[in-house]
């Protein structure tokens, strides 16, 4: 099956760019449409009297780091999809439900990190309905 609908999965990091950018690669030379797909956490962006809330993100937020990654062409037409869900593995994969490839990053864990609980990553592929392609960060 040629993949047609491709999706990179942010979380709006500064260390993702090795991931947009291998995304546009495989993108153009597929000929590929590209959708950014991110979860925001259900609290994001609310206030908070017990510790700082996580920063709610959204499309202008992905378009401006495509833009400031050296991609403004793709940034003009990037689709960006968001959901709000205490699961991110579970977000990711409702939104990767129409596209034939998606593309995470990957963060290296510590050995007692890796024997205790499975990475992020790890339980997207376990979810995921499409293939699914890893790049390290």
């Amino acid at each position: 099956m040629p993949y047609k609908n491709i999706a990179v999965a942010l979380a709006g990091k500064d260390n993702e760019i090795p991931v947009i950018d291998e995304a546009i690669r495989i993108t153009i030379n597929l000929k590929a449409k590209l959708c950014v797909l991110h979860v925001n956490d259900p609290h994001a962006g609310e206030m908070s009297m017990m510790m700082d809330s996580p920063k709610k993100y959204t499309k202008n937020d992905f378009i401006k780091i495509f833009h400031n990654t050296g991609h403004e062409e793709i940034a003009k037409r990037i689709e960006v999809k968001i959901v709000k869900n205490a699961s991110v593995s579970k977000g990711i994969a409702e939104l990767a439900t129409d596209c034939d490839l998606l593309i995470l990053g990957h963060n290296k864990m510590s050995k007692v990190k890796q024997s205790l609980t499975d990475s992020i990553d790890e339980v997207i592929v376990n979810v995921s309905d499409c293939p699914v392609l890893i790049i390290p960060k």
